[in-house]
C-alpha cells in the first residue's frame, strides 16, 4: 500500500472504549421513552424490537430516532440481533427503521472515523490478496475483520467471491471449505438469509442471471433488504430520494456499508449528491482500497468469449473498483430481462453513449469466431469484445433504430445470433415484431419469431412461428424441416439450437402441413435430435434420439402410441422452476458441493425433522414434484381435469352404454320387466362407479381428496429408488458449470418416472373396476331361443363396449412418449423381436422369457436395446426362423448389476459348428487387435459381434461370454449390465 501507515494504536484504542459521541440514555428527552428502553431485555431480539415499536407508536419521532441509535451504539445491546453500527454477526434489523438524513449518517461517520479507518484497512488487505487469488490469507483477514466488528454486506460479498473461486477453479482444498463454513456459522449468516441468498445467487455462475435479476427487480416491497439487492443489479439511484433510502438500507446493516455505498455513488458524480468532507486518513485508505484491480485473466484463469458474462455477474462483489462499477452500470442496462418497467436512467445515458460512441451499424459488431477477447471497460471494441459486450452493442443499436433495419442489417441480424447471447430475453419484443414484420427474407422472419416466443409465450406468437416454419419448409425445402435446420445451422447455430429446444413432440404435432400423425412428430423429433447430436458432437442428443426411437417401438408393442391425455407443459414448468426454485436449489447444492461430508442422508419421509443440506434438498425436490403434479395451470392436475374428468371420461364410459337399449334389435328384450329391472340396477351401479372414479380416484391426493390415485409424496419403495437416483444425477450434473441450466429438464424427466408409478396404479384400478362393475350378465327365464340369443347378444355387446371403453380410457394414463425414458427389460426384448420381425421375412420364433419384472430407469437403456438387437437380428438371419429364443434376467448378488442371458436355436449340428467357429474368430480378433472393433459403428454386415465387443470396450456392458449347447442346438450369449453407470432397476417381484 503506497500510503500505508500503522493502525495498531488505533485498533487498541477503539477496542477498549465507548465512543464519547455515543448517545446516552439521558439524551432521550421523554421519560416514557427512557422507561421503555430500561425495560428491554438486551439478550432478546423480540423484547428489543417490541420496545422500539412502542417508542415509535407512543413517543416523538426524535425519541424513536435517538432510542434506535442508543440501541445501535451502546455496548449493553451488542449481543442483540437488532444490530449495531458495527457488528460481530449479521443483524436481523427491524421491520421499519427510522430514515436518517445524510447529515445525520455522516455525523456518525465523523464520530467513528477511527473504526472506519481500521475496517477499510482490513478491506484493502482482503481485496489485495483476493486480486492475487490468495484465498486463505484473505479468509484469515476476514476473521480479523469480524473480531473488529466488521460483519457487513461487504463481508457477505467477499465470502461469495471466495466460494466462487473455489468452484470455478475446482479446488480440492478442504481447509478452505472448513474456513468458509466456520466463518458463516460464526457470523450467524442465517439472520439475514435474503441478502445472503441475493449475493450468492446473483454471482453464482451456474444460475440464470436474467431470472435472478428479474425476480429481484420485480419485488415491489421497498424495505431495506430489497433496495440493497436492487443496488447490486443497477447501482445508480434515480433520484436523491432513492439514494437516501438505499443509503439508509445499508446503514441499517452497518455504518461501514453505508460509508462504502456513499463512496461508490460519489464516483459517478451524480448532480443531486453533494460530496461531504471525509477525514483525510480515511479518504486515503479508501482510495487505496478502491484502486486495487481484479484482473479477469487472474480471477478467471483465462479470458474467453463468455468471461464478460461472468465478470458482469461478479462486478458488484468488488464494485469499489471503478472499472467494475463502470462495466456494471453500462451492461446491466442492456443485459437484463426486458419488461415494461425497464428504462435507462438519464444519469447512465452519458456513460452509455461514451461507451458506444462510434457505433452506427450492425456491420460494426463482431461477427466472427472470438479467439482473442478482452474485457472492455470504457469503450466497445469489436475486435476484442466477447458475447456479452457484443449483445449489449446489438441491443443498443436496435434500441437506437427502434427495430427498423435496412436490408444489409437484416442479413447481418441472423448471423449475429451466433455471436450474441439471450437476445430473446433482453430485447424488446416490440422491436423483434417490427423486425419480423419488415423482414424481406423468410429466414430472418423465422429467427425474429423464434426470439419473440422466448419472451411472449402465447397462442398468437406460437401460431405465427408455426406458420412461418411451415411456409418456409414448403416453399424452400420441400416440406422437410430437417433440411431447414441444416440450412439454418450454416447461418446461425444459436437459432438452430433454440429451434431444437422448442421443437418437442407437442410442438411438432401441431405443424399440420408437415406431420400428418402424432407418430410422424415422434419420428421427426428423433431424426432432429440425432442430426443435431452429429453436427455438434454432443452424444447426449444422439442418446435422446435413440431412446425416443426405442420408445416408439416399445409403445407399438404396448399398443399405446398416440392417446396419452396426461401432460405437463414443459415450458411453463421450466418458467416456474426458474422463478421459484433455481435460487433455492443452487444454494443448497453449492453448500453440498463445498461441504466436507462425503455422503448425504436421504430420508424422503422426514419432512422437516432435521436441518441438514440433504433435508433441504429433499424439501425442494418434493416441492418440484408437487408442482409438477398439482399445478392447476400447467401440471398434471390441469390436464387431468380438462382432458379427462370434465365430461370426457364419463361421456366415453357411459354414453354408448346408455344408448344401447334404444337399438332396434334390443327393444323387445326390454319389454321383459325382470331383465329391464336387472339392467337398470346394473347400469345405476356402473354409473355410480364411474362417478366415484371421477370425483374421488382420478384426482391428485390431498386432504380434500384422500382417495386420489396420484400422490405428491415419495410413498413407495420404487419411488424412493427413482428419487434417490435423481439426487445422484443432479449432483453429477451440477458439478459442471452449465449444470444448473439443465436441471429443469432433468427434474421433469424424473417427475415423469415418479408419476408413472401412479399412472400404472390408475390403469390397474380401471382394470379392476371393469371386472367388478363393467360386466353385465343375465340368465334368461324365457323359453324362447330367440329371446335367449338376444339376451346373450346384448350382454356380449355391453361387455365388449365396456372392455373397449376401459381399454381406451386406460390408454389416456400412459406417460407421453416425449417424457422420461424407462422400460421393463422384457418389454424391451419384445420390442426388439417385433422390430426384427418387420425387417426379416418369415422370422416367427417361439419366445421363452423369465417370469420377473425389471424396470430400467436412466435414459441409457438403448445400450441394452443395441445389444439385444445384434443378437436377435443375427438369430433371425442365420438361425432357425421358427426356433426358440430363451431370454432371462438375473440380478447380481455381488454388485448393482444385472446378468442377461439369451440363447437362440439353430437348424442343425453343422450350423452350430460353423457359427461357433465364426463367432470365436471374431472374438479372438477383437481381443488381439482393438482397431478390429473400431469400425463397428461404420461398417455394417457382419459387424454384430464387433458391436457387442465395442459396447464391452466402452464399459457399456461387461463380462460378455459366448458358448454353445450342442444337445439343444443353442448358441448362448450372456453379459452384465452395470446399473450404477447406466441407471437403476426396480425388482418389483422382490
Amino acid at each position: 500500500m503506497s500510503n500505508a501507515f500503522d493502525l495498531t494504536s488505533i485498533k487498541f484504542f477503539i477496542s477498549n472504549k465507548v465512543s464519547p459521541h455515543t448517545i446516552q440514555i439521558h439524551n432521550i428527552k421523554t421519560k416514557k421513552a427512557r422507561n421503555f428502553l430500561r425495560g428491554i431485555d438486551a439478550e432478546s431480539y423480540k423484547s428489543t424490537k417490541n420496545m422500539l415499536e412502542k417508542i415509535k407508536l407512543n413517543c416523538t419521532s426524535t425519541d424513536y430516532k435517538n432510542s434506535l441509535l442508543y440501541v445501535r451504539t451502546h455496548p449493553f445491546f451488542e449481543n442483540t440481533d437488532v444490530g449495531q453500527l458495527f457488528n460481530k454477526f449479521c443483524p436481523k434489523g427491524i421491520p421499519d427503521p427510522h430514515e436518517y438524513t445524510l447529515s445525520e449518517i455522516f455525523n456518525e461517520v465523523d464520530n467513528y472515523t477511527n473504526e472506519l479507518c481500521v475496517l477499510t484497512e482490513f478491506a484493502y488487505s482482503i481485496a489485495n490478496h483476493l486480486s492475487k487469488n490468495e484465498l486463505h490469507t484473505a479468509l484469515d483477514l476476514c476473521e480479523d475483520l469480524i473480531k473488529h466488528k466488521g460483519v457487513s454486506i461487504y463481508l457477505l460479498r467477499i465470502i461469495s467471491f471466495i466460494t466462487n473461486r473455489y468452484q470455478l477453479f475446482t479446488l480440492e482444498d478442504k481447509n478452505l471449505l472448513n474456513k468458509i463454513d466456520k466463518l458463516k456459522q460464526s457470523i450467524n449468516i442465517s439472520n439475514n438469509n435474503f441478502l445472503a441468498e441475493a449475493v450468492s445467487q446473483l454471482s453464482n455462475l451456474r444460475t440464470s442471471h436474467l431470472t435472478i435479476s428479474k425476480r429481484i427487480n420485480d419485488l415491489t416491497a421497498t424495505f431495506g433488504k430489497v433496495l440493497i439487492a436492487k443496488s447490486f443489479i443497477n447501482p445508480i439511484p434515480e433520484s436523491y430520494e432513492d439514494f437516501l433510502k438505499t443509503l439508509n438500507a445499508y446503514y441499517s446493516f452497518s455504518l461501514f456499508d453505508a460509508f462504502i455505498y456513499y463512496q461508490n455513488i460519489c464516483q459517478l458524480n451524480l448532480p443531486f449528491i453533494t460530496k461531504r468532507h471525509i477525514n483525510t486518513d480515511l479518504n486515503i485508505i479508501y482510495k487505496e482500497f478502491s484502486s486495487i484491480e481484479f484482473k479477469p485473466s487472474l480471477i478467471y484463469k483465462e479470458v474467453d468469449e463468455d468471461t464478460g458474462y461472468y465478470y458482469l455477474r461478479e462486478c458488484f462483489l468488488f464494485i469499489e473498483q471503478r472499472k467494475a462499477l463502470n462495466y456494471l452500470v453500462i451492461h446491466s442496462n442492456y443485459y437484463s430481462s426486458f419488461g415494461t418497467s425497464r428504462k435507462i436512467s438519464p444519469f447512465t445515458t452519458p456513460l452509455i453513449n461514451q461507451y458506444f460512441n462510434e457505433l452506427r451499424s450492425l456491420s460494426q459488431l463482431r461477427c466472427e469466431k472470438m479467439d482473442h477477447v478482452d474485457i472492455n471497460w470504457y469503450r466497445f471494441d469489436p475486435k476484442t469484445c466477447g458475447m456479452l459486450e457484443n449483445s449489449s452493442a446489438l441491443i443498443f443499436l436496435l434500441t437506437k433504430k427502434e427495430g427498423y433495419l435496412d436490408n444489409h442489417d437484416q442479413l447481418l441480424f441472423v448471423k449475429l445470433m451466433s455471436y450474441s447471447r439471450d437476445i430473446g430475453e433482453v430485447c424488446s419484443p416490440d422491436y423483434l415484431e417490427i423486425i419480423a414484420d419488415d423482414a424481406n427474407d423468410h429466414l430472418l422472419k423465422l429467427v425474429a419469431q423464434c426470439l419473440i416466443t422466448i419472451k411472449r409465450k402465447n397462442q398468437y406468437t406460437e401460431h405465427q412461428l408455426r406458420a412461418t416454419i411451415q411456409e418456409l419448409c414448403l416453399e424452400k425445402f420441400n416440406g422437410n424441416l430437417l433440411e431447414l435446420l441444416k440450412y439454418l445451422h450454416n447461418v446461425s447455430p444459436a437459432v438452430t439450437e433454440h429451434l431444437i429446444t422448442i421443437s418437442n413432440e407437442t410442438f411438432l404435432s401441431t405443424l399440420f402441413h408437415l406431420t400428418d400423425k402424432p407418430i410422424d412428430a415422434l419420428n421427426l423429433r428423433a431424426d432432429m435430435l440425432h442430426w443435431y447430436g452429429d453436427i455438434t458432437k454432443d452424444e447426449r442428443f444422439k442418446d435422446r434420439a435413440k431412446t425416443l426411437k426405442i420408445d416408439i417401438q416399445i409403445n407399438k408393442e404396448k399398443g399405446t402410441i398416440d392417446d396419452s391425455r396426461i401432460y405437463v407443459d414443459p415450458l411453463k414448468y421450466q418458467q416456474w422452476f426458474e422463478d421459484n426454485m433455481v435460487s433455492k436449489l443452487t444454494m443448497v447444492l453449492d453448500n453440498l458441493m463445498i461441504s466436507n461430508g462425503s455422503s448425504i442422508k436421504l430420508d424422503w419421509t422426514s419432512k422437516g425433522n432435521s436441518v441438514s443440506n440433504g433435508e433441504e434438498l429433499i424439501e425442494y425436490l418434493l416441492a418440484c414434484y408437487k408442482e409438477f403434479c398439482d399445478n392447476k395451470v400447467f401440471g398434471i392436475a390441469s390436464y387431468l381435469g380438462r382432458r379427462i374428468r370434465h365430461g370426457t371420461f364419463k361421456g366415453t364410459a357411459i354414453t354408448e352404454i346408455q344408448k344401447l337399449p334404444s337399438e332396434q334389435e334390443y327393444k323387445t328384450i326390454f319389454e321383459d320387466k325382470d331383465f329391464k329391472r336387472k339392467h337398470e340396477e346394473w347400469l345405476l351401479q356402473y354409473e355410480n362407479m364411474i362417478e366415484d372414479l371421477v370425483k374421488n380416484s382420478l384426482q391428485i391426493k390431498s386432504k380434500k381428496k384422500p382417495m386420489g390415485l396420484i400422490t405428491t409424496d415419495i410413498d413407495t419403495p420404487i419411488k424412493t429408488v427413482i428419487a434417490t437416483q435423481l439426487v445422484y444425477d443432479i449432483l453429477s450434473l451440477y458439478s459442471k458449470r452449465i449444470g444448473v441450466l439443465m436441471l429443469p429438464n432433468l427434474i421433469i424427466d424424473y417427475c415423469w418416472r415418479l408419476v408413472e408409478q401412479d399412472l400404472g396404479k390408475t390403469k390397474k384400478l380401471l382394470s379392476q373396476k371393469k371386472s367388478s362393475h363393467g360386466v353385465f350378465s343375465y340368465t334368461s327365464k324365457s323359453q324362447s331361443s330367440y329371446m335367449k340369443k338376444t339376451f346373450s347378444n346384448f350382454a356380449k355387446e355391453v361387455n365388449s363396449l365396456t372392455g373397449q371403453k376401459f381399454g381406451l380410457m386406460a390408454s389416456w394414463f400412459n406417460k407421453p412418449s416425449y417424457a422420461s425414458p424407462s422400460a421393463d427389460i422384457y418389454l424391451l426384448f419384445n420390442a426388439v423381436i417385433s422390430e426384427v420381425k418387420e425387417r426379416v421375412i418369415n422370422f416367427e420364433p417361439t419366445i421363452d422369457i423369465g417370469d420377473k419384472t425389471f424396470t430400467i430407469n436412466g435414459g441409457s437403456y438403448y445400450i441394452l436395446y443395441d445389444a439385444l438387437y445384434v443378437l436377435i437380428h443375427n438369430a433371425a438371419k442365420h438361425g432357425k426362423s421358427n426356433g426358440t429364443i430363451h431370454f432371462n434376467v438375473m440380478p447380481s448378488s455381488e454388485r448393482n448389476a444385472i446378468n442377461l442371458s439369451l440363447s437362440t436355436e439353430l437348424d442343425n449340428h453343422q450350423d452350430i459348428i460353423e457359427a461357433q467357429s465364426q463367432i470365436n474368430s471374431y472374438l479372438e480378433s477383437s481381443d488381439k487387435d482393438s482397431s478390429f472393433i473400431d469400425d463397428a459403428h461404420i461398417v455394417e454386415g457382419n459387424s454384430g459381434m464387433k458391436k457387442l465387443k465395442r459396447l464391452e470396450k466402452e464399459g457399456s456392458i461387461s463380462n460378455f461370454n459366448f458358448y454353445t449347447n450342442e444337445c439343444e442346438l443353442l448358441l448362448c450369449f450372456e453379459f452384465d449390465f452395470e446399473l450404477d453407470l447406466r441407471g437403476m432397476y426396480d425388482d418389483i417381484d422382490s
